[in-house]
């Protein structure tokens, strides 16, 4: 079966360095973009944005619908849901809820981590930190400490180790996110509610938490920028945007 539907992470992935759709000088990505929607091949995008942020891209791009905060909101013109796995309370955003009882402090203890302000304005179900952090470990101690019901997640780098004489380490991106959520449970509820055939989906994206996505896409690429502890199969030549570009090529030369 052909693939219906492309999801895509957006920040290292759709769009290059400073969320620059151009980064490169080259509508490359924009052609890719225009050829997929006149194939009729969904481009889907997968982010950990915000409500606003997605809705506005979807706008913007001319998407059909958009997955933002790691799976948590799903945005489709001006209808807005909310899948929150695990979160426990009632009457609180999750942000809302980490800030009250503890959780977000707690987290900050755990690694060399700080808010990534100013990017948490507005957010409704996960918080954004930005430093060094192991997420399994952070894990085990949020449980320990009884928030079982929130999980830390890495989602890529912001910012690549420097080599040389000024050598140090990259500032990944991480956010806490209600249990039981994620890109992956994302695509799968997106797959369910739209009828789409798991056969018929390809996912590309750059960090961890997208190739969790693996489980519910029989393609997961990642683009060539894309700096994983794990070797991985599908990755493409071009970067960014570029790498976007040559996998929708691929898509639709196969459908």
């Amino acid at each position: 079966m052909r693939v219906r539907v492309l999801y895509v992470d957006v920040d290292g992935t759709l769009v290059g360095p400073g969320g620059d759709l151009l980064w490169d000088g080259s509508t490359r990505i924009v052609d890719a973009l225009l050829r997929a929607r006149t194939a009729g091949l969904d481009i889907v995008p997968v982010t950990g944005r915000g409500r606003v942020q997605v809705f506005e891209l979807c706008r913007l791009l001319g998407l059909p619908r958009g997955i933002g905060e790691l799976g948590c909101v799903h945005v489709e013109g001006r209808e807005v849901r909310y899948e929150l796995g695990d979160f426990p309370f009632v009457g609180r955003t999750p942000v809302e809820a980490m800030h009250d009882e503890g959780a977000i402090a707690f987290a900050l203890r755990q690694g060399r981590l700080e808010p990534h302000e100013p990017w948490n304005a507005g957010r409704e179900a996960t918080y954004l930190l930005r430093g060094e952090a192991e997420p399994d470990a952070v894990n085990a101690a949020l449980v320990a400490a009884g928030f079982e019901w929130c999980r830390l997640i890495d989602n890529g780098l912001l910012r690549r180790p420097r080599a040389g004489p000024a050598a140090g380490g990259g500032v990944g991106a991480y956010h806490l996110a209600p249990t039981g959520t994620g890109k992956a449970a994302g695509v799968g509820i997106d797959r369910e509610r739209h009828g789409i055939d798991v056969t018929e989906t390809a996912y590309i994206g750059d960090s961890p938490a997208d190739l969790e996505c693996a489980r519910e896409v029989p393609q997961c690429w990642l683009v060539a920028n894309a700096q994983v502890a794990r070797e991985w199969p599908h990755r493409t030549a071009g970067a960014f945007g570029a790498g976007v570009a040559e996998l929708i090529d691929v898509l639709l030369r196969d459908a």
